[in-house]
């Protein structure tokens, strides 16, 4: 009877100690596993990047007071890529891919096609050319094609950021909008071809705004005066083909374009002066299951 209530408490002990380590390693896989998805010593090496270039450019700017986040994506190569593959998905002048492009390109695609579509994120960051886009949102997306063709020219990407956020504090696609409805309401006979092209004019207006506000923001980080206007000269030129009149429907055409910079360039106002309303020091938070990074200004 002794030897039984002995075994049968050894037997007990043993059970738990199991379940014990077996809850410790399970909470040390877990918590291992909440720290990787958030640790910012983790990202790759392009959200680093960025990071280093909005902590630089916050130091002499004024980044508004709203949280802004920043996502890596797969990029406009891949409307090419796909479309070419006749896949059936992609195709079609209607079917721009706006998942495709959005795709996280730092994970293996699991969904439909998975395959080809892996195959088109690689080759979207070989061969695509430089290009980001800003939600009204808050949210700038960079495509991953643009850390290759500006690799080792950190004004150039700085460039790039400048341009979105100068859309975002300037609310580009809102204000462009509103004046395109005082149009239509001004003239209910307007049609819809007539207020898109009133829109696509306003918005032009913006991007011009925001090469001017860009290029005095990366100036005013510290970075050469001419950073700003080179960069848009290397993303016109790896680009390629420039003369299409769609590719100056949002912005105005490669020679306007920058024209209107070097204007402004050597205007007298466009000088660095010390700002004391900085953004900086910048609070980060970092997600890499929903592959964005995100700051909040010092407000």
């Amino acid at each position: 009877m002794i030897l039984g209530k002995l075994f049968k408490k050894s037997k007990i002990k043993k059970v738990l100690k199991f379940g014990f380590i077996f809850f410790g390693v399970n909470f040390f896989i877990l918590c291992l596993a909440l720290y990787r998805n958030q640790a910012q010593r983790f990202m790759p090496d392009e959200y680093k990047l960025v990071q280093k270039i909005f902590n630089k450019i916050s130091l002499n700017n004024d980044l508004g007071d709203r949280p802004i986040s920043i996502s890596i994506r797969a990029g406009e190569g891949m409307h090419y890529v796909l479309g070419g593959l006749e896949l059936g998905i992609c195709e079609g002048k209607d079917n721009y891919c706006n998942y495709y492009v959005n795709l996280n390109p730092f994970i293996k695609f699991m969904g439909f096609r998975s395959a080809d579509v892996n195959y088109a994120i690689r080759q979207s960051y070989l061969l695509g050319f430089p290009g980001a886009v800003a939600f009204p949102s808050g949210t700038i997306a960079i495509d991953r094609s643009t850390f290759r063709v500006f690799e080792g020219k950190e004004g150039f990407i700085a460039s790039v950021i400048a341009h979105e956020m100068n859309h975002i504090l300037g609310f580009s696609s809102f204000g462009a909008s509103l004046e395109t409805l005082k149009l239509r309401l001004d003239d209910n006979k307007k049609s819809k071809e007539e207020l898109d092209r009133a829109y696509l004019n306003k918005f032009q207006l913006a991007e011009a705004e925001a090469d001017r506000g860009g290029a005095l923001m990366v100036y005013s980080s510290g970075y050469p005066k001419d950073t700003y206007l080179k960069a848009i000269e290397l993303t016109y030129k790896a680009t390629g083909i420039i003369h299409d009149t769609k590719q100056s429907e949002k912005h105005p055409d490669y020679i306007k374009r920058l024209k209107l910079i070097k204007e402004f360039m050597d205007n007298e106002s466009f000088k660095r002066e010390k700002i004391k309303n900085h953004s900086a020091p910048l609070t980060w938070q970092y997600n890499r299951r929903g592959n964005w990074l995100r700051f909040y200004p010092n407000k």
